[in-house]
């Protein structure tokens, strides 16, 4: 049989992947039904995956800074990953723990004690635009604007979406357990999984070697390799970074707070650390929640709540998160703005958190293949600069 060059088998390949989406599209429904039933069958694995990466982040620190140190011996090697993996869902479980019966129950108080202050809100601000001589012509427009709105019906809805039945569960370690009595099994195989990941994790990076470098091309396989270790290092990193980061920032805000002497502090330090994880939007809302709140109490104190956190956030997104990031998640503005306007819109607050570390992954290998094509017509980096202020430059003479 007469082997295909190199040109003819390309044009094989796009044309059986044409034939294959085509197909895709038309039995749209059926392949919808499919992934969904090959989700729920995999869905214990694919959570164990993701809890095996959690908790593989403490794992190496422990191995690395703290087991390998005080197990020496050939004989006693064997205990480090044992011991950093206790130790380290130990400490996810105490996370969790502290999450539902300490943060949870602060963030729904403070979303209720908005819902009951904000009639008086509405009317501090009415006579704080009437008590302003620059304002107050403003004062009736607004006393109309808020009269046309039912504020009654946006405030039971909200209160039903944060701190109704989704409330209560939060607030009761006892009634989240009782609730997902239903899908105990899938919890269980997903630890059990995720442990087992994590014991044989060398085994099964092994393994994954072996079968790609059995399946692909050498220069294949080890594009492959790089992409899997640039996924896992970006993610690790931001999930790191971010965690610090925003601690650090709550803490910066609990002692600000405390020293400016403004109220609500600690409920202020949880909630703008916790929105710290939702790029934009989560800090808005902290800062929004938690000025009306302070604002009842001081308007004056309201003012200064918002200069100290604005200074914050800037000290902690110039300074602190960059250093403690490094050079993993170096995406320019318009690409985080981009990604998590995209992941927001395709999978909510899930995809607005993992979207950052995916753009950065594309924009790494995006630069790293326009490099190569660069080098390969041999146009180097000071040319294209040259060229862009020479494009800029006859832009303006025209």
């Amino acid at each position: 049989m007469k082997k295909l060059d190199e040109k003819n088998s390309q044009l094989l390949k796009v044309i059986l992947i044409s034939i294959l989406v085509f197909f895709a599209f038309w039995y749209i429904e059926n392949v919808k039904n499919g992934l969904t039933v090959f989700i729920a069958v995999i869905q214990p694995f694919l959570i164990g995956f993701m809890l095996a990466f959690i908790i593989n982040l403490p794992m190496n620190f422990f191995e690395r800074k703290v087991y390998s140190k005080i197990f020496k011996t050939e004989k006693t090697k064997k205990l480090v990953p044992v011991f950093s993996l206790i130790s380290s869902w130990i400490l996810f479980i105490l996370g969790i723990v502290i999450f539902l019966n300490v943060l949870i129950p602060r963030i729904s108080k403070a979303v209720t004690a908005l819902i009951e202050r904000f009639p008086l809100f509405l009317d501090d601000l009415i006579d704080l635009l009437n008590n302003n001589k620059f304002t107050k012509n403003f004062a009736d427009d607004a006393q109309k604007y808020i009269n046309s709105v039912d504020w009654n019906n946006a405030l039971v809805q909200v209160k039903d979406y944060f701190v109704g039945e989704a409330g209560n569960i939060f607030d009761k370690t006892t009634s989240i357990i009782n609730s997902v009595s239903s899908t105990i099994i899938t919890i269980a195989a997903a630890t059990i999984f995720s442990v087992f990941v994590l014991i044989n994790k060398k085994d099964l990076k092994i393994l994954a070697n072996r079968i790609i470098y059995s399946l692909f091309k050498r220069s294949t396989a080890n594009e492959i390799n790089k992409v899997a270790s640039l996924s896992y290092s970006s993610f690790a990193s931001y999930i790191n970074s971010k965690a610090l980061s925003s601690l650090i920032l709550g803490i910066l805000v609990f002692v600000g707070m405390l020293i400016l002497k403004i109220p609500f502090a600690a409920m202020a330090a949880i909630l703008v650390a916790i929105a710290d994880f939702i790029p934009y939007v989560g800090p808005l809302i902290a800062t929004v929640i938690m000025m009306i709140l302070i604002f009842i109490e001081s308007p004056f104190k309201s003012l200064v709540f918002l200069i100290f956190l604005l200074i914050a956030q800037q000290v902690q997104g110039s300074i602190i998160y960059p250093a403690l990031a490094g050079k993993t998640i170096g995406l320019p503005s318009i690409w985080v703005i981009v990604s998590i306007a995209i992941g927001g819109s395709l999978f909510g607050i899930v995809g607005m958190l993992v979207s950052i570390p995916i753009a950065s992954i594309l924009y790494t290998l995006m630069n790293e293949k326009m490099d190569k094509t660069l080098a390969k017509k041999e146009i180097s980096e000071n040319e294209i600069k040259e060229l862009s202020e020479k494009v800029h430059y006859k832009k303006e003479e025209k």
